[in-house]
């Protein structure tokens, strides 16, 4: 029994400790609500911040560049309105407590879903076998590391790019791809497809381009024979233009040779006649 009294007493100090508000108090966490915010660029987003610490003090809300309002709170807990926000930012939450203070960070990621996505075809009309581009461009979208494009025939899928370039500001999306004109292609829509996926911590956007067609000319053998008919006579044109030419050159040749020639005798013969 004494026994048992004397480890009482001695154990008494550290159960006093441990079941003390301040010692307890030590314990206490901060935590913050969304724990991924994910907010398009320009809008505004909404930050619990909140403790379970028996008697909090002092507590708020840090952050750069982001215009921030409290808007409600109550004994563990205060809401803020953060509006305008327009890059990534990291926010921290704080709450003291028995004289210590405690922070939580969160990494706030601005989006911008790609609301425009165009698609050029060039040439739109081509011949069977010759090469055409088909380039897709997508204006001021982020995370640019979250973004997918896809090159379509009809339904079926070409080409797809991701990109790993990892963007805190707008930035344009390209993507070309050069194919050669094949049967199946003429007549086809061609469209591209843009997804900028933030799941699990935010939503999925898409949006396509308008379709554009492409025109395929596959010439015949009667075109064919057609282009070698009329080659072939202008070719004979061209021949049958120099022969003459060459003719008529040499006709008035000799016609001017033989001129001279025959005013020079008749001018000896009259010499002759004289003497």
């Amino acid at each position: 029994m004494e026994m048992l009294l004397f480890s009482t007493w001695v154990l008494m100090p550290f159960l006093i400790l441990l079941v003390s508000p301040v010692a307890g108090e030590e314990l206490f966490e901060v935590t913050m609500w969304p724990e991924w915010p994910v907010v398009e660029a320009g809008k505004a987003l909404w930050i619990n911040c909140s403790t379970n610490c028996t008697y909090p003090g002092k507590g708020g809300i840090e952050t750069r560049n982001i215009n921030t309002t409290m808007k409600k709170e109550g004994t563990h807990w205060k809401m803020f309105y953060l509006s305008n926000i327009s890059q990534n930012t990291d926010i921290f939450c704080y709450f003291i407590c028995s004289g210590i203070q405690k922070k939580k960070s969160v990494r706030v990621i601005v989006y911008r879903p790609p609301e425009q996505v165009t698609l050029i075809l060039q040439p739109a009309w081509v011949i069977l076998g010759s090469n055409f581009t088909l380039t897709c461009h997508v204006p001021n979208v982020v995370p640019l590391e979250n973004l997918t494009l896809t090159l379509l025939q009809g339904t079926e899928k070409l080409h797809r790019q991701t990109f790993m370039t990892v963007s805190e500001v707008l930035q344009d999306a390209w993507l070309t791809l050069n194919i050669t004109a094949q049967r199946e292609y003429s007549k086809s829509n061609f469209s591209c497809l843009a997804e900028l996926d933030l799941r699990p911590h935010g939503e999925q956007f898409s949006a396509s381009s308008d379709p554009k067609m492409l025109e395929i000319f596959e010439p015949s053998w009667n075109n064919q024979m057609l282009v070698i008919i009329i080659i072939t006579i202008l070719l004979l044109l061209v021949f049958v233009i120099s022969v003459c030419l060459c003719f008529a050159y040499g006709h008035h040749w000799r016609q001017h040779r033989t001129g001279g020639y025959g005013v020079l005798a008749a001018w000896r013969n009259h010499r002759i006649r004289r003497s």
